[in-house]
C-alpha cells in the first residue's frame, strides 16, 4: 500500500522533501560539530598557550574563542585573565572580568574579580617599594620618597614603607621629619620595629652635633683662636666619647702648640679602650716628642750655663751636636730664659741660627748692658769659633769689650796648632775706638801681644816719638805698633790701606 501511495504523483512529493529533509538536517548536524570541534581546539591551544607563559598568543587564542560560542563565556574569560595577569595587565583582567560578570553574574568571576585586585595591589605595591630603592641606592631621597608614599596609599598598614620613609630623611638630615614618620607608622601598623629607627634617628642627631662641634673647634683653631678651639673639641668629646674625630684634631692642636703632656694625658686612657692607628700614631708622636723636648731644655740649660760662665769649649761643643743643629737651631730664631731665672731681669739667651747666638741683657728686643755674642765655625769638622764678650747699646756692640777669635790650622810641616787672637779695648757702634790690645796665642800659649789706638775702626800711625797722628790713605801698609815678647820689643806690626777693625758682623763695610 505504501509502495503505491508514494508511486503516485502525491508520493512522489513527499519522498522528495523528506530527501530534502534528510540532507538539511544532516548539514545541520555536520556544521554544528564542525563549529563544536573548532571551538574545542581554540579552547584548548588558548590554555596551551597559557600554560607555556606565552601570554600574547594566549590572549588571541582566548578572544577568538570567545567569539566562537557563547556557552563557558566565564571559564574562557577566567582564562583571558590569567593571560593578562601573565603580562602584568591587571586593569585589562578587571576590565575583561567585570564585562563578562554583568553579562552572567556568575560567583566564580566575583572571586576572580577580588583575587585579581590583591594580586594587582600587592604587584603595584611591590613595584613601588623596589623602584623606591633604586632611587634611594641612587641618592635620589625625594623621589624614593614619593614611591614610598605611593605603596604607603596602596597597603597603609606594611611597615616597609614607613622604614624607607624614614630612612631617606635620615639621610637628608631631616630628623624631625624622620621621627614623624616613624611614630605615625607605629601608630598604623603596631610594628614595634619601627622604633629601632629611633634609635637611628637620636643618633644622628648627636653625630651632626659632634660635626657642628668639631667644625666650629676648627674654625677657631684656624683664626689661632686656641681657648675657644680647644672648649669646642673638648664639648665634642663630652657628646661623644667614643667618636675619634676630635680626639685627634685636639692632639694635633695640642701638638702644634708643644704641649705633649696634654696629648699624653688626653690619649693615654683613650687607647685602652678604642682601638685606632691614628690616636696610637698621635701619642707615641706626642711621646717621642716629649721626651725630645726634655732633651732640648736639657741643652739649652747646659749651654745657657755654658756662655754665662764663658766655658767656650763646652759651648763650641753643645752648638756643633746633632741635637742643636737639627732640633734647635732649626726653630730659630728663639729665645731661651731659664726656669729658675726672674724674667723680669731681662737677661735670656738668643739663638739666631746654628752657628750666632747671644747671652745677656735684652729690652725691647735689643741687645743692651753686658752679653756675650758667639759665632761657631758652620763647618761641623773644624773647631774655630768667634764671639765679642763686652758692652752693648742700641743692640750693637759700645762700650769696653773683647773679641776672640780662634782658627785651627796646619804649619808648613803639617802639624796642626790652634791660633787665637784676643782684641781687648773699647768699641764705638761696632768699631775699635781709643787704645786697644791684641794678644796672640799658638795651641793657649802667649806668643805676642800689640799695644796700639784706633779711631773709628781705623788703627792710628804709630811713630818713633809714640806720638800718635790721624792716617792720610797710604798707597803701601803702614805701621801701627811694635809686638811685645816676655816684655821685650820685637817687630813692627803694620797694616794695610783702608783697614778697619771691629767687632766681625756688625762693621758696615762695603
Amino acid at each position: 500500500m505504501l509502495h503505491g501511495v508514494l508511486s503516485t504523483k502525491k508520493g512522489k512529493m513527499i519522498t522528495a522533501g523528506m530527501g530534502l529533509l534528510v540532507i538539511i538536517l544532516g548539514v545541520y548536524a555536520f556544521t554544528n560539530y564542525s563549529k563544536s570541534h573548532n571551538f574545542e581546539e581554540q579552547a584548548v591551544m588558548a590554555e596551551n598557550y597559557l600554560k607555556a607563559g606565552s601570554y600574547e598568543q594566549a590572549i588571541k587564542a582566548y578572544e577568538k574563542a570567545l567569539k566562537m560560542t557563547k556557552s563557558d563565556q566565564e571559564s574562557l574569560t577566567i582564562g583571558l585573565a590569567n593571560a593578562y595577569i601573565g603580562i602584568n595587565e591587571y586593569e585589562k583582567a578587571l576590565e575583561v572580568l567585570r564585562s563578562c560578570y554583568t553579562k552572567t553574574s556568575g560567583l566564580k568571576l566575583i572571586n576572580k574579580i577580588e583575587e585579581v585586585s590583591s594580586e594587582k595591589a600587592d604587584y603595584e605595591y611591590d613595584r613601588s617599594i623596589s623602584c623606591a630603592k633604586i632611587y634611594f641606592k641612587n641618592k635620589e631621597y625625594d623621589k624614593a620618597i614619593a614611591e614610598y608614599q605611593k605603596a604607603k596609599q596602596i597597603k597603609g598598614k606594611k611597615s616597609a614603607a614607613y622604614h624607607g620613609i624614614a630612612e631617606a630623611y635620615i639621610e637628608m638630615s631631616e630628623f624631625d621629619l624622620a621621627r614623624k614618620e616613624v611614630l605615625d607608622g607605629r601608630t598604623i601598623t603596631q610594628d614595634v620595629t619601627l622604633e629601632q629607627i629611633l634609635v637611628v634617628i637620636d643618633a644622628r642627631i648627636l653625630k651632626e652635633q659632634y660635626n657642628t662641634l668639631v667644625k666650629q673647634a676648627a674654625e677657631y683653631i684656624s683664626q689661632e683662636n686656641y681657648k675657644d678651639g680647644i672648649a669646642k673639641y673638648l664639648e665634642a668629646i663630652d657628646l661623644m666619647p667614643k667618636e675619634t674625630q676630635a680626639y685627634s684634631e685636639l692632639s694635633q692642636t695640642y701638638i702644634t702648640q708643644k704641649e705633649y703632656d696634654k696629648v699624653i694625658t688626653l690619649l693615654k686612657k683613650v687607647t685602652e679602650h678604642i682601638q685606632d692607628e691614628n690616636l696610637q700614631s698621635l701619642l707615641d708622636q706626642a711621646t717621642d716628642n716629649q721626651k725630645l723636648e726634655k732633651e732640648k731644655q736639657q741643652l739649652l740649660s747646659k749651654l745657657y750655663n755654658a756662655l754665662d760662665s764663658r766655658s767656650i769649649s763646652e759651648v763650641t761643643k753643645l752648638m756643633k751636636s746633632p741635637l742643636y743643629k737639627d732640633n734647635i737651631a732649626a726653630d730659630a730664631p728663639l729665645q731661651y730664659v731659664p726656669f729658675r731665672d726672674n724674667i723680669s731681669n731681662k737677661i735670656c739667651m738668643i739663638i739666631y741660627d746654628s752657628s750666632n747666638i747671644f747671652l745677656g741683657e735684652v729690652n725691647s728686643n735689643k741687645r743692651v748692658g753686658k752679653g756675650i755674642f758667639f759665632i761657631v765655625e758652620p763647618d761641623s769638622t773644624k773647631e774655630g769659633y768667634y764671639y765679642y764678650d763686652g758692652e752693648w747699646n742700641n743692640n750693637v756692640p759700645d762700650g769696653e769689650g773683647k773679641t776672640v777669635e780662634e782658627d785651627q790650622l796646619t804649619d808648613k810641616d803639617g802639624a796642626d796648632y790652634t791660633n787665637t787672637l784676643v782684641t781687648e779695648g773699647n768699641f764705638s757702634n761696632a768699631e775699635e775706638d781709643g787704645r786697644m790690645m791684641k794678644y796672640f796665642y799658638r795651641d793657649s800659649k802667649e806668643t805676642g801681644r800689640l799695644s796700639y789706638s784706633a779711631v773709628m775702626g781705623v788703627p792710628i800711625l804709630f811713630t818713633s816719638d809714640k806720638n800718635r797722628i790721624s792716617p792720610n790713605p797710604q798707597e803701601t801698609s803702614y805701621v801701627i805698633g811694635i809686638i811685645m815678647r816676655d816684655g821685650v820689643e820685637g817687630e813692627y806690626f803694620s797694616v794695610e790701606p783702608k783697614t778697619v777693625w771691629g767687632v766681625k758682623t756688625f762693621l758696615d763695610i762695603d
